[in-house]
């Protein structure tokens, strides 16, 4: 399979909580229980935490990495955690390598 990596854009927001969803309903990578809308995930724009996400071939978006706030006390400022997701038919195949590479 052929992936290409890029910087998020709100445009991605359905695509990103599409992927997000599936790992809410497979339980794999989060203790969320609440499926996300695109409107959501726009939040996560805020231009301070980092958003990628990967493309296959045909342009689909098939996984993303994203960072985060850590925790809100000052000791913790400047730091960040980071996700990785990838849908379920693109699992297994490099694409969160990618996205987490390009994070970095």
């Amino acid at each position: 399979m052929t992936f290409t990596a890029r910087s998020a854009s709100p445009t991605d927001a359905a695509s990103i909580a599409r992927i997000y969803n599936e790992g809410i309903e497979d339980r794999l990578g989060t203790f969320e229980t609440r499926p996300r809308t695109a409107g959501d995930i726009a939040a996560w724009f805020d231009g301070l935490h980092p958003l990628v996400v990967v493309d296959d071939a045909a342009g689909h978006v098939v996984a993303f990495a994203s960072t985060s706030s850590y925790r809100t006390r000052d000791c913790y400022a400047g730091i960040a955690e980071f996700s990785v997701y990838v849908e379920r038919a693109s699992r297994g195949h490099g694409a969160g390598r990618l996205a987490m590479q390009h994070l970095i």
